[in-house]
């Protein structure tokens, strides 16, 4: 209900504000470089407030339990729809050669800082968005413009900074990412699978230091330090990376095109079958090619903020079909490894998504009611991560769990 509440919220709202559709739109005098070259006429598709918040839901699924709050991406896109700001999709097809984008995300701990860490940088002015920040930098340091955002990773939060950064510099999101998930580490990255750079790469802390890296002793080392850097600014860090040509976006791998209308239809799918009375879960099931895997009870859950990671487990017994068993999921950040009793269920990079039975929204981490009744789904991962070195990003070897063959 309440999550149905924020939608109805958001679009009064659109209305309210006179959402527009044009494209694209500029939404501030002196813009940097990063909104003044824009793609072709005819090439973008215009999002309307629907669009946005069936492309957040289905995120919400794909973000594993992470990628960010549902609440909070709706929150912010809904800043942009009060002033009047246009979204809009441009297809990889679409995107010329020498045509530029460059990816904006936030990164950090779903766990809140602690007081400790809030009196340590007491004082400190926080800027208004470190991730649009950190979009205009790497514009401004590289003396280019870009035509076109691309999301990180698909997780409500995530998309929706992509989306709302997009907008804010006057030009489109791309329908792609580079995880077709969301993902805990800079390191599950299609870009580092397929053998692209993501450099140089701008960062700027909410507190407006700026830092630009150039190079790296190896690409997993963008995750040590900018997960320290996040650690640093109460977990509210804004990244740019990522700056390609359109020639490199359409090199095999090199990014996961089509995400963003795959999140898409799986938010309408459910939204219809609310409007019709169906099951949401069903519905979604068909839509993302899903498998459902465990239906219980909450009874546990615990959880710890390491390094910047959240780290947790949560425990399930069994209902219905499921009775008599157990479940339990391990995070960092996302939903990663699965058992059923003493069976490993779902290993990564397959996607585990915890979904509330009664309402048919997904849980984020580690917001779980002791008692609540669950469905876990398992989603397929793209296929950029079931090759040899997308395994190695992204397989439970990587995040310290010793399998068998048989369990793959």
């Amino acid at each position: 209900m309440y999550q149905a509440n924020e939608r109805r919220r958001f679009l009064q709202l659109a209305a309210v504000a006179g959402f527009g559709v044009a494209v694209p739109a500029t939404t501030q005098a002196g813009q940097s470089r990063a909104s003044r070259q824009l793609p072709r006429l005819g090439t973008v598709r215009p999002l309307d407030p629907v669009a946005l918040d069936d492309i957040l839901v289905g995120c919400s699924y794909l973000g594993c339990g992470g990628g960010g709050s549902l609440t909070d991406g709706r929150a912010r896109l809904a800043v942009d729809v009060q002033a009047n700001l246009s979204f809009s999709l441009l297809d990889v097809a679409s995107l010329g050669d020498d045509e530029w984008v460059a990816s904006p995300y936030g990164l950090g701990s779903l766990a809140a800082p602690t007081e400790a860490q809030q009196r340590e940088f007491e004082g400190l002015a926080r800027v208004a968005d470190s991730v649009e920040a950190s979009f205009r930098l790497l514009s401004q340091h590289l003396k280019r413009s870009f035509v076109a955002a691309v999301a990180g990773e698909l997780g409500p939060w995530s998309t929706a900074a992509a989306l709302s950064t997009a907008a804010r510099c006057g030009i489109p999101l791309l329908n792609a990412d580079r995880v077709g998930r969301a993902a805990p580490e800079a390191t599950q990255d299609s870009l580092l699978a397929a053998g692209v750079s993501n450099l140089p790469i701008a960062a700027v802390t909410c507190f407006g230091d700026e830092i630009i890296l150039e190079k790296l002793a190896r690409g997993a080392r963008s995750e040590d330090l900018l997960r320290a850097l996040s650690v640093a600014s109460l977990g509210d860090l804004g990244v740019t990376d990522a700056a390609l040509s359109g020639r490199t976006v359409r090199k095999s791998g090199a990014l996961i095109a089509g995400t963003i209308t795959h999140a898409e239809a799986l938010g309408r799918a459910v939204r219809l079958a609310k409007a019709g009375a169906t099951s949401p879960l069903e519905a979604l099931i068909d839509a993302g090619s899903g498998e459902r895997m465990f239906e219980g009870r909450v009874i546990q859950c615990n959880w710890k903020d390491e390094a910047g990671f959240l780290i947790g487990k949560v425990h399930l017994d069994g209902e219905g079909a499921f009775a008599g068993g157990s479940y339990r999921v391990h995070f960092k950040n996302e939903n990663i490894i699965a058992w059923q009793d003493d069976a490993v269920s779902v290993l990564p990079p397959e996607l585990i998504s915890i979904i509330d039975s009664s309402s048919g929204e997904a849980i984020a981490n580690p917001a779980f009611v002791i008692g609540a009744r669950v469905t876990v789904l398992k989603f397929p991962a793209p296929a950029i991560w079931r090759t040899e070195q997308g395994r190695r990003l992204f397989g439970p070897e990587h995040f310290g769990y010793e399998v068998v063959p048989s369990d793959y």
